[in-house]
């Protein structure tokens, strides 16, 4: 059964400021933060001793300092208060995988099967409280199995106590939320005043109604006051009865988390931070063993795995990593979060890890090599793989496979390391002449001395250095691909990856004589000659380009 927490700020902006600057809120006068609007300047928070002074949110600045002449004032700063608060959310992952921002100032978690790490849900609510009051934060919390519900107790309910409970259960939380009243609901106040009008000021009043009834009751008001108002009646009815329904757990209300949910998740947790590397590595590597035993029972195996080390000063530190192939071993695991360990600070002290398997796949079983020891080669390249892309970045670790072009730059295409050829990703037919190791991105134009229409260079100069040529072979002819001229005649074939690409996207549509030039030193070159002499206009002379490197 779901378990979820409502934490609600209620001095959050007050707070928030306070903690970042604290000179700028006066402990003993009354303040308030406030905003420009379309109605002029208005009270977006105060702090108790204005409350006390009867300011309020929404209240003008005119009117306020009317009332409160000692009133002091600071602009309102919206931005960093919802930031600083998905700051806090990401922390409060502490207590359950799953939580986001909840209006402006709340939080939601859900922290079904969690509670028992903390000694139970009293426990972990008290847990929380706690570690945001040493934060400087007030908080009030609920905890209850729907949303809705939770919500309620964190808000409404009349309790002294910080942190309030529902026992599982809809009658259970139907006795929880019976003395609330129906503002607890989430209801847009124009409902608010009307149940109120009607006698129904409370949830349990609400609940004891049969559902008939309601819609009958606002039917009778709304027309009564207004013509034409069944509709409006019915409509109004409905919202109440699907907000009482989602309290109540009859009817879903899905919530969207913060981050990516995890597949599987372990965590460790430990009475006294841990401030050296050494109790950080190791515990890291029981937090591994523990995830590979979870990925090994569900028949799973991890393809990308993410660290989050809580510190006790309320900030995370993340770690991500991702594998080229679905693994389930701890050693792995733990080789490719060390190098992230390493540039993480502990600040005051890590006091709760925990390791997602964010991204899994079905691990089929392999069979183990045979005579000497050790993993099999595609396992071996594997963690290669990964070992590289995790310190080098995912993008910048790749293999080249064939793709069906004759233009030279365009036969290959970058795929990720371990992914399986292409069935059909060359093209058939006899293979290509010799090719340079390196290509020039884009090829570079030279001058060339050659015999006229279609002898070999005899002489070039390239980055203003002359070369003689010792011997020449060719030509290779390459023509244009006509098929994609016709099917896109005024589209420029893409790059898939491979960085050659000559300035002129226009010279592409001429045909190319490639030769291996070899100078006298031994030095080889790899160049072409774009059109035909003889061409009608100047334009159509032919070019040369200077492709690739032996």
């Amino acid at each position: 059964m779901k378990r979820l927490v409502s934490v609600w700020l209620p001095q959050w902006p007050i707070e928030r400021l306070k903690r970042h600057r604290p000179g700028a809120v006066p402990d003993d006068k009354p303040f308030a933060l406030v905003a420009g609007g379309a109605h002029g300047i208005r009270i977006t928070a105060v702090n108790t001793r204005a409350a006390r002074e009867g300011v309020r949110s929404g209240m003008s600045l005119a009117d306020a300092r009317a009332a409160v002449p000692i009133l002091v004032s600071h602009p309102a700063e919206m931005e960093r208060d919802a930031r600083a608060l998905t700051r806090l959310a990401l922390w409060l992952g502490r207590y359950g995988p799953n939580r986001n921002v909840e209006c402006d100032d709340g939080v939601w978690i859900d922290t079904t099967g969690v509670a028992h790490l903390f000694g139970g849900e009293a426990a972990l609510l008290d847990d929380l409280v706690r570690r945001l009051l040493d934060f400087g934060i007030t908080a009030r919390v609920g905890l209850a199995g729907t949303p809705g519900a939770a919500f309620a107790l964190a808000r409404f309910a009349t309790q002294r106590r910080s942190a309030v409970l529902a026992p599982a259960g809809e009658a259970a939380t139907l006795t929880a939320l019976a003395g609330l009243p129906v503002e607890a609901l989430r209801l847009a106040p124009d409902t608010v005043v009307l149940l109120r009008r009607l006698g129904l000021a409370k949830i349990g009043h609400l609940a004891e109604l049969p559902r008939v009834s309601l819609e009958r009751r606002f039917a009778s008001e709304a027309s009564s006051r207004s013509k034409g108002g069944q509709a409006k009646a019915k409509g109004l009815a409905d919202a109440v009865l699907v907000r009482l329904d989602q309290a109540l757990g009859r009817r879903q209300e899905p919530r969207a988390p913060l981050g990516e949910p995890p597949v599987l998740s372990e965590r460790r947790s430990w009475g006294e931070p841990l401030i050296s590397s050494e109790a950080l590595v190791s515990e890291v590597g029981l937090l591994a063993e523990d995830l590979a035993c979870a990925l090994k029972a569900a028949g799973l195996g991890a393809r990308r795995i993410a660290l989050s080390l809580y510190r006790a000063d309320g900030t995370v530190a993340h770690a991500e990593a991702g594998m080229a192939r679905a693994s389930a071993e701890a050693a792995h695991v733990l080789r490719l979060l060390l190098e992230k360990l390493a540039g993480i600070d502990a600040g005051f002290g890590i006091d709760v890890a925990v390791l997602d398997a964010v991204l899994v796949e079905p691990l089929d079983p392999e069979q183990a090599t045979l005579g000497r020891g050790g993993a099999a080669p595609e396992q071996a390249i594997a963690a290669l793989v990964d070992r590289l892309a995790n310190r080098l970045g995912a993008k910048n670790v790749f293999r080249l496979a064939p793709r069906a072009s004759h233009i030279p730059e365009q036969a290959a295409r970058r795929m990720a390391p371990l992914a399986p050829f292409m069935e059909s990703g060359g093209l058939p037919g006899v293979a290509p002449g010799e090719r340079p190791f390196l290509l020039l991105s884009p090829p570079e134009a030279i001058s060339v001395m050659a015999e006229v229409p279609d002898g070999p260079p005899l002489r070039f100069t390239w980055r203003r250095v002359a070369y003689a040529v010792a011997k020449a072979a060719g030509p290779e002819r390459i023509a244009p691909e006509w098929w994609r001229q016709l099917s896109h005649p005024d589209v420029v074939p893409p790059d898939d990856g491979l960085d050659g690409e000559i300035a002129d996207p226009a010279q592409r549509e001429k045909t190319r004589d490639y030769y291996v030039a070899e100078t006298g030193d031994g030095a080889r070159f790899w160049m072409f000659r774009e059109g035909f002499y003889g061409a009608a206009d100047a334009a159509g002379q032919p070019r040369w380009f200077l492709h690739g490197l032996f």
